[in-house]
């Protein structure tokens, strides 16, 4: 399946308290938020009819559903799922599969590693101050879409193991990993921005 990544914004007082307890860092990393339930949604007409002739199903967030009391709202935003994109995107930034210089290695390595031993089941959990987010807000914001299109090189992450070699005479797919890698860096890009006008820091996991 290979390993994914993903950011989530932690402040101050959450890192504090990651430092000396991490009973609850699963549960922040996953997101211990209330989501409203989706519903079935059956339009009336000709389309409802065509509808009942095939396997799809229309569903709708209810709009009537009210969060227990106490309970913590969705905030998209301070969520940054990469999947798979991150180690390319980590050698578009730094040229390397693991290694690099700070702030431009966070998504791999820097920061503060919270815990030992893969004890929650994660291959690595660290996290980065409101000031290293600080640093790799800046050092993103200097970067193109020119630049990091040089920087791509199919044959040398193959060489890396990033990518798969492949087989016979099968395409690479090149173009399109650049396009999906050039998503992901915006995606990165605005999260990070987002994340330091707020002054916060963030959690950087890897499973």
């Amino acid at each position: 399946m290979g390993m994914t990544c993903g950011l989530v914004r932690a402040s101050d007082d959450d890192i504090r308290r990651f430092r000396v307890d991490q009973s609850g860092l699963s549960a922040f990393i996953e997101g211990d938020t209330w989501a409203p339930p989706v519903r079935r949604v059956q339009p009336k007409g000709i389309l409802g009819w065509l509808l009942r002739l095939t396997p799809i199903t229309i569903e709708e967030v209810d709009p009537d559903a009210v969060p227990p009391e106490g309970a913590k709202l969705v905030e998209p935003e301070s969520h940054l799922d990469l999947d798979k994109a991150w180690q390319p995107l980590h050698f578009l930034l730094t040229g390397t599969a693991w290694e690099g210089e700070e702030p431009g290695c966070y998504l791999v390595r820097g920061g503060e590693e919270l815990v030992e031993d893969d004890e929650l089941g994660y291959s690595s959990i660290r996290a980065l101050t409101p000031h290293q987010i600080s640093l790799f807000d800046e050092f993103l914001r200097n970067l193109s879409h020119e630049t990091l299109r040089q920087r791509f090189d199919h044959k040398r992450m193959v060489a890396l193991d990033i990518y798969a070699k492949p087989r016979g005479r099968e395409k690479t797919g090149a173009d399109d990993a650049v396009v999906h890698l050039l998503e992901a860096f915006d995606a990165l890009q605005s999260f990070v921005a987002g994340t330091a006008n707020e002054g916060n820091g963030a959690i950087v996991y890897l499973t």
